[in-house]
């Protein structure tokens, strides 16, 4: 055997070991659901460090890409919790007045390692590692070059779109934004699905290079971290892997490693200064790498999946989850059914936000739990393997690039902001697109198809 087959087997028998471990430490918060908070419970300390250990092998398994980006947007909620509730540092502005992370830490414990825990075995057993999953749509968004004209177009729709949902100046305070030029709910899913369209488009248009660059630098100065975070993912996954337009085989290096760091600090410095406006402070640096560790966003969904479990307990379970489809029918032709966290923050005041797990604790209590990253795993990756099915490659592209945009708003807002766009926006995008393909098919040769 050699040296590769023998760091393969000992890498394998690592993850059984990690995986069986951390299994098992899940049920101790399953066998406590029914019992008060200990307040000096040094088993906390104790899961916490096998869930860090997991989370490191994970990482080391399913490299840079789509399964590793949803796994960090999971293990967030679990330091918080493990590592920060029990002394009371989360969301301790609405927190210690309600007690009701407290009240509720167990289940809220159970839920966020058990949906960790489940999800990274059911990205495992998909095959959803870089090498298996993202590499190839990175053979297809670096080897495509759609029309002239539907590059065009979707550059300024993109362009468009982001000033109709952000119209205010960059920098200005996020608490003094504006709302949308014009009407709806959705122009944030418009920019970002008619941005997968500029990233397939002719390279040669400088038109598409304007809008790469200023659609995620309106966003990041508008403060609109979870619209950008999918796109900078995939931004990133084609600058990392490609060189002259070819796609290699990068390993991990220092100047990846500084390029993620960096923008993870960037991601946590606007979230500081969001209500004050763009300021370049050193106080506010040192306490972004802080926040880093527990997220001042992932405190809010935390506290308001512990409203939603003290709802449920007090008025009953509630039908939330068969409410989308209600709402995925435009509002003038059907009635939308009130989302969860609403639900929620009409009884307790919330920020909004709902961890996935807690919405199915609305509908299920705990056999909601234990089915939501089963369920949820078939929502989110169902439709990229239909698209795949309908369309090849293409679809299975857009497919894939609409999870990565979406997942920061379905784990921590609800399926609505996926499933909505996904019926709605694509299909329309798609139909347009294959429209101006043909199209261009019947002007080709002319000379008003000129780079541009």
């Amino acid at each position: 055997m050699n040296d590769s087959s023998n760091a393969k087997l000992k890498a394998n028998i690592i993850q059984i070991v990690v995986n069986i471990i951390s299994g098992l430490s899940v049920f101790y918060y399953l066998l406590l659901l029914d019992q008060p908070f200990i307040e000096d419970n040094f088993f906390n300390v104790i899961i916490l460090t096998i869930f860090i250990v997991k989370f490191v092998v994970d990482i080391f398994t399913f490299k840079t890409g789509l399964a590793s980006f949803s796994l960090v947007l999971l293990f967030l909620p679990i330091i918080s919790l493990l590592g920060f509730a029990p002394i009371k540092e989360v969301q301790p502005l609405f927190n210690n007045q309600t007690l009701l992370i407290e009240e509720h830490f167990n289940i809220l414990a159970f839920s966020a390692l058990f949906f960790y825990y489940t999800w990274s075995l059911l990205l495992h057993v998909g095959k959803k590692t870089f090498r298996e999953y993202d590499l190839e749509v990175l053979k297809y968004l670096t080897s495509s070059s759609t029309s002239l004209l539907s590059t065009w177009f979707f550059s300024a729709v993109s362009v468009i779109s982001v000033i109709i949902y952000l119209p205010d100046l960059p920098g200005g305070s996020y608490t003094a934004t504006s709302n949308s030029l014009l009407p709806g709910n959705a122009w944030n899913a418009v920019v970002a699905i008619s941005y997968f369209f500029v990233i397939i488009g002719s390279k040669d248009s400088k038109f598409r290079t304007f809008a790469l660059i200023f659609v995620p630098f309106w966003l990041l100065t508008h403060f609109a971290r979870v619209d950008i975070l999918g796109l900078i993912l995939i931004i990133y996954l084609i600058i990392a892997n490609t060189k002259k337009g070819e796609l290699f085989k990068q390993k991990l290096n220092f100047k990846k490693v500084a390029f993620i760091t960096i923008g993870v600090l960037l991601f946590s410095y606007l979230g500081l200064v969001r209500h004050s406006g763009l300021i370049f402070d050193a106080t506010a640096i040192t306490e972004a790498i802080i926040n880093l560790i527990n997220y001042p966003t992932v405190q809010d969904i935390i506290y308001s999946t512990a409203a939603a479990i003290e709802v449920t307990h007090n008025s009953g379970t509630y039908h939330t989850l068969i409410n989308y489809i209600p709402q995925l029918i435009p509002s003038f032709f059907g009635t939308a059914g009130e989302g969860a966290a609403y639900i929620v923050a009409n009884q307790i005041h919330t920020n909004y936000g709902l961890l996935i797990y807690g919405e199915y604790y609305m509908n299920y209590k705990i056999i909601g739990v234990i089915a939501a990253p089963f369920v949820t795993y078939v929502i989110v990756f169902l439709p990229a393997g239909l698209l795949r099915a309908f369309f090849g490659k293409f679809g299975f592209a857009i497919g894939y690039y609409l999870i990565v945009t979406a997942m920061p708003r379905i784990f921590w807002y609800g399926y609505i902001y996926y499933l909505k766009p996904l019926v709605i926006i694509v299909p329309i995008f798609i139909i347009v697109h294959l429209i101006i393909v043909n199209i261009e098919k019947e002007l080709a040769g002319k000379p008003v198809l000129k780079n541009r």
